[in-house]
């Protein structure tokens, strides 16, 4: 009879070396470690996703934080990668996870990328009273400060209401980088 522990390695294996999905696949040829800046940026990509602070991020808030990271993940991709978490890690991923499945695409394409550090900080240019959430005043003024452009109110509004998802009226950090992978 197959203990647990042996089922759960078999498993960890199949997701590993059966996945057709880049993301599950290629760790095995890695030619370096990933550096501690690196990490750093995975860490705080996943913190920003693991909104009740568990260590553990959804399949769905997985996807998303690929896109945050520069990555565009096919539909096919993601929902491969949805199955064998779901079927593998029991629905969510831990941090340790999360760098098993990035490092080999992290490795392959760290060049040209815009991390989580750069979009931070962009974001903190725009919202200048430091609450999390962007403003069209905050728009406006940044517009003005950092791109020396005069944009109508309207104009404005509606930069904040396409990037607005939850309708609230302001453009918070997730919303901000969906907003900028789209450009």
């Amino acid at each position: 009879m197959m203990r647990l522990a042996d089922k759960q390695n078999s498993s960890e294996e199949e997701m590993s070396l059966g996945a057709a999905c880049i993301f599950l696949r290629g760790g095995k040829n890695i030619t370096r470690q990933l550096a501690d800046d690196e990490i750093d940026e995975l860490r705080d990509a996943f913190n920003e996703f693991d909104k009740d602070k568990d260590g553990l991020i959804s399949c769905k808030d997985l996807g998303n934080l690929m896109r945050t990271m520069g990555y565009m993940p096919t539909e096919m991709e993601l929902i491969e990668l949805s199955q064998n978490i779901n079927m593998n890690l029991g629905g969510r991923v831990d941090f340790d996870d999360f760098v098993e499945l990035m490092a080999p695409k992290l490795l392959a394409e760290t060049s040209g990328m815009i991390g989580m550090k750069e979009l931070k900080d962009a974001f903190k240019e725009f919202d200048m009273d430091g609450d999390g959430e962007i403003t069209t005043e905050e728009l406006r003024s940044a517009m003005i400060k950092l791109m020396g452009e005069h944009m109508s109110r309207r104009e404005i509004d509606a930069i904040v209401k396409e990037a607005d998802d939850n309708g609230d009226g302001t453009v918070d950090f997730e919303e901000f980088v969906r907003m900028m992978s789209h450009q």
